[in-house]
């Protein structure tokens, strides 16, 4: 840990000596208050948690904090009475800068004034971050959740889980619900609550937050080449156009709906796949909640897709990328007769 880290865990310790604290964790909260201001698969991964918080408090307010991008992936959660968009300078790649001074700015702003204006019981920074805790403390959360080992913050929790590298995001927070006493634990499935597009074609998400964490564009186009004459939904947000016009090269069984669909729409595609190909993405994590098959194609920057798959995998998902024993990406051709090994090209 660097001295600037260490400093400001000092600094938020020093801030939690005059940040309300709960004596005991509240029985029967009347509301909840989950952060996860990151991206949208992280927030689809959340969901399990927030349906065992909802099973051991049904009485309880349930309130999610995310990114004004990923509000619409909990439109519909029964487990959730309020979506506030949290869009904190940290945690995500959409709020720039990320430096201290627009952290310090955020927790004066209207959004953590609005936050402080529901006064929860308790909150829960699913992450797990100095700079969560600190929006938890200004919010005047009196019992605060947080993660141990990860990125700071936890020493002004009352509980914490511990990060485990190995361990899957979701049942990670599911942690959460189980320090507050749940017993009935969900699945890890994510939950998503859209009408899935009735197509039956295959999905092609080759968008990605980073591009070292994405599998090559070119590598995309040679798959959707040996995939013709089958038909192929490109989908992708307004950064993605660019990827959907140079697959539109593949052939006239490309349907390129990059940047022209909201974020429901781009789930009710999902859920109507034949099967998903992607990068570590959203796509996978919501193919995963409409129980599609999909295939996740990594990137240089992940030095083994085993280790991926236990971390972010689902059982629908075959992650496919570099090990230590193959230090190569997964070749088009490689991900085609894999496909067609698992029956998924009949016709």
């Amino acid at each position: 840990m660097g001295w600037k880290r260490t400093a400001l865990e000092l600094a938020t310790r020093v801030c939690a000596l005059r940040a309300p604290r709960a004596a005991a964790m509240p029985e029967n909260p009347r509301s909840i208050f989950v952060l996860r201001n990151n991206g949208i698969g992280d927030v689809l991964l959340c969901t399990p948690l927030l349906a065992a918080l909802r099973a051991r408090f049904p009485r309880a307010r349930i309130v999610a904090g995310v990114g004004a991008w990923a509000v619409d992936a909990l439109a519909g959660n029964p487990d959730v009475d309020l979506v506030l968009p949290i869009n904190a300078p940290w945690g995500n790649h959409l709020v720039q800068p990320q430096s201290l001074g627009a952290v310090v700015r955020y927790l004066r702003s209207k959004e953590t004034r609005q936050l402080a204006r529901e006064q929860f019981d308790i909150g829960i920074d699913v992450m797990g971050s100095w700079r969560g805790s600190l929006l938890l403390m200004r919010a005047g959360i009196p019992w605060r959740l947080g993660v141990r080992g990860y990125a700071g913050g936890h020493a002004t929790a009352q509980q914490c889980i511990d990060y485990r590298k190995d361990e899957h995001v979701a049942a990670a927070a599911l942690r959460f619900a189980m320090l507050l006493g749940a017993s009935e634990m969900s699945e890890l499935r994510p939950r998503v609550f859209v009408e899935p597009e009735a197509h039956g074609a295959i999905v092609m998400a080759p968008g990605g937050g980073y591009a070292a964490k994405c599998w090559p564009l070119e590598n995309f186009l040679s798959l959707a080449r040996l995939l013709a004459p089958r038909r192929i939904i490109v989908v992708g947000d307004e950064a993605d156009r660019p990827l959907g016009a140079a697959l539109r090269e593949a052939g006239p069984q490309m349907d390129d709906r990059t940047g022209r669909l909201s974020l429901r729409e781009t789930l009710s595609v999902i859920g109507g796949a034949s099967f998903v190909v992607c990068n570590s993405s959203m796509a996978m994590h919501a193919a995963a909640g409409f129980t599609r098959p999909c295939y996740a194609l990594l990137g240089p920057e992940f030095p083994s897709a085993r280790a991926h798959a236990r971390q972010w995998g689902h059982l629908e998902t075959r992650v496919l990328g570099r090990e230590p024993e193959r230090d190569s990406l997964a070749p088009p051709e490689e991900v085609f007769d894999i496909l067609r090994t698992d029956g998924l090209l009949v016709s």
